[in-house]
């Protein structure tokens, strides 16, 4: 068993630390909670639970601390584990003044903190004069004793401490925590040891990764003192990480300094510098965590791998030989919203203007790209398919727009030709535009406008004859608003709109749709079986499906259904399928607004969907920017399907 296997098969370990009374009350639960945690009593006077517990913390005998209020603010700052107030319940209080009416009629409640105006109220109905009295520091209970035996107080209600004294005063005393703020406590301890394991399994994993990187990489905190350091960073710097962990980097290397990132709090990506004899490209990044910049990191790559990634990238993009080969004609879809978007990219293929398709993923944006270049008069010319965030951000504006010889050390002698280049004449489909670098959509920008691209490293302009569809799956004015899109970049690209409805909204689609993926996809595996063995059993199935993964998810579907079958032949029966394609058979979750606060608007069906947005809109108050956010689109949305309905 691997030592994460160890930690998740042991108990969680708690230390309860109290004055006098919890060994028994402990006891009354502790059976319920034996398979998840061992719970060890410890019953001291308050300084000597302390230094207790700080001694176990130390030796990191203890996962959870448990105790009341008083010592638990305490250990709160004297540790660094985390710790579980015992925390009084109301059902306690009202079971311990019932308990002392039988005792006297004159009744104290000692409490930590401050008092419980709740029960004032409840004295005159149990026919008990309740005095009420707080403290903050053990000194200040026996002060309170004093007072309360002058006052012909005969019975206190309070914690372990308070009990003990009472006798000491010759008063009755009653110990106030039960069964549920014991058992309250535990939960939560037990929740705390879950979510600390789930913590550390996650950095096994990350620690895990991040040592069989490649990549060189470091962490600092804001001192500049080593955190993180992976075995391929030790080979670059030529240091023993283990030693290396809480130095000052700086001490360790003067070349790959972070002081500068931590004082500006600005990444710097991607730059070439020398290391001893070995050309690198460092990237560092600040770290933040909930907005504050806690550190910083540096990663190293070595030049040499970089080149051979850009030689493969470049190897890869050629085999594709810039050919688009869907037509208009081969999309499938005869309903309405397939039709009209057909229709649309027909006429949008008459034009040069660019191309702004929108969609969710798996809507089919390359095949209308393919289409709209097919049909267009550059047809005969390349089609340059660009997936932007699946280039490395430090290698996407070099394949876009090449680069010129000793543009940066290894550069290739005579440079190399950038994907624009590539498609001139014809058409580049930005495929995710949404998630090019702000950088790039500058230079992007300045493309647009001048129809011309400048190499990197380069002086002279080229000019470009480049005809430009973008594709996005986000919500673009989103991505304006939170300033990670150019709002001028969007109006260049969405001169030609077209948006693809998800397979949801054409239902009446889905027959044929599934009947063309099915004979694709046996053709392609070359199954034994036929489309009349699977289809109709499948088939009710399929149109009930919401598709959140649209055609992809079908295709994807299919696939399955085919794999699973063909190695048994025979016709498919409802039961099997539902163990092949279970998520076709889950019953879809009711909309239930009352319960589930507002509905995301994507989720509704066409015919539901304005309805939904005017009865939210009316909720708002006719508050645009409101009913936007609740039904998670853009305002431009939301005006657009009220101005359509």
């Amino acid at each position: 068993m691997n030592p994460l296997d160890t930690m998740r098969a042991r108990k969680g370990r708690v230390l309860l630390i109290g004055y006098t009374g919890w060994r028994q009350l402990a006891g009354s639960v502790l059976p319920d909670y034996a398979d998840l945690l061992d719970l060890q009593v410890i019953e001291q006077p308050f300084d000597e639970g302390l230094r207790t517990a700080t001694r176990m913390a130390r030796s990191r005998e203890v996962d959870v601390f448990m105790s009341t209020n008083l010592m638990a603010e305490e250990l709160r700052v004297h540790l660094d584990r985390p710790v579980v107030p015992i925390r009084i319940t109301g059902f306690e209080i009202m079971r311990a003044l019932t308990q002392a009416a039988a005792l006297g009629e004159r009744v104290a409640l000692i409490s930590f903190g401050r008092i419980n105006e709740d029960v004032e109220r409840l004295g005159p109905l149990l026919k008990l004069e309740v005095r009420q009295a707080a403290y903050m520091v053990p000194g200040d209970i026996e002060k309170q004793f004093k007072q309360l035996r002058r006052d012909g107080i005969e019975v206190v209600i309070g914690s372990g401490v308070v009990v003990d004294l009472a006798r000491q005063y010759g008063l009755t005393g009653i110990f106030v925590h039960g069964e549920p703020s014991m058992r309250k406590a535990l939960d939560e301890a037990v929740e705390l040891i879950r979510l600390m394991r789930s913590d550390a399994a996650k950095r096994e994993r990350l620690d895990a990764i991040v040592r069989h990187l490649k990549e060189g990489v470091v962490a600092v905190d804001m001192d500049e003192r080593v955190q993180l350091i992976n075995p391929a960073m030790e080979q670059f710097m030529g240091v023993d990480g283990s030693a290396a962990v809480g130095r000052k980097l700086g001490e360790l290397t003067q070349d790959l300094r972070l002081d500068d990132t931590l004082r500006r709090g600005v990444a710097d990506l991607g730059q070439v510098e020398q290391l001893g004899i070995r050309t690198v490209v460092a990237s560092r990044i600040p770290i933040r965590e909930q907005g504050v910049q806690t550190g910083a990191v540096l990663t190293l790559q070595d030049a040499q791998a970089v080149q051979r990634a850009d030689r493969n990238i470049r190897v890869q993009a050629k085999q594709r030989q810039f050919k688009a080969r869907y037509r208009l004609d081969q999309i499938a879809g005869e309903g309405s919203g397939m039709a009209l978007a057909r229709t649309k990219a027909g006429h949008y293929a008459l034009s040069e203007s660019t191309v702004l398709i929108t969609g969710e993923s798996g809507t089919g944006k390359e095949l209308f790209a393919q289409g709209i270049h097919n049909a267009s008069r550059r047809c005969d010319e390349a089609f340059v398919a660009v997936n932007c965030p699946a280039i490395p951000e430090n290698l996407l504006e070099s394949e876009l727009f090449g680069y010129d010889e000793g543009a940066f050390t290894g550069a290739r002698r005579g440079g190399k030709l950038g994907l624009f280049e590539a498609a001139h004449g014809g058409t580049i489909f930005l495929d995710e535009i949404g998630d090019m670098p702000i950088m790039l959509q500058t230079r992007l920008l300045r493309v647009l406008q001048e129809r011309e691209i400048l190499r990197v490293g380069g002086y002279t302009s080229i000019p470009v004859d480049v005809r430009v569809i973008a594709a996005t799956n986000v919500d673009l004015h989103d991505q304006i608003a939170n300033g990670s899109f150019r709002k001028d970049l969007f109006y260049r690209l969405n001169i030609l709109h077209l948006e693809l409805p998800p397979l949801r909204q054409r239902r009446e689609d889905v027959p044929a749709l599934a009947a063309m993926l099915a004979r694709a996809l046996l053709k392609r595996t070359g199954s034994s079986l036929r489309a009349a063995d699977f289809l109709p059993q499948l088939m009710p199935a399929l149109q009930r499906h919401s598709w959140p993964g649209n055609v992809r998810e079908m295709e994807n579907v299919i696939e399955r259904v085919i794999a699973f079958y063909t190695p048994l032949g025979g016709v498919a029966d409802p039961e099997t399928l539902k163990f092949v394609a279970p998520e076709l058979f889950a019953r879809e979750p009711e909309v239930q607004r009352e319960f589930g606060g507002p509905v995301a608007l994507r989720a509704l069906s066409r015919a539901s969907e304005l309805a939904h947005a005017r009865e939210v809109l009316s909720d708002c108050g006719g508050d645009h920017a409101m009913a936007a956010r609740q039904l998670g689109i853009s305002r431009t949305t939301l005006w657009r399907k009220l101005r359509e309905g």
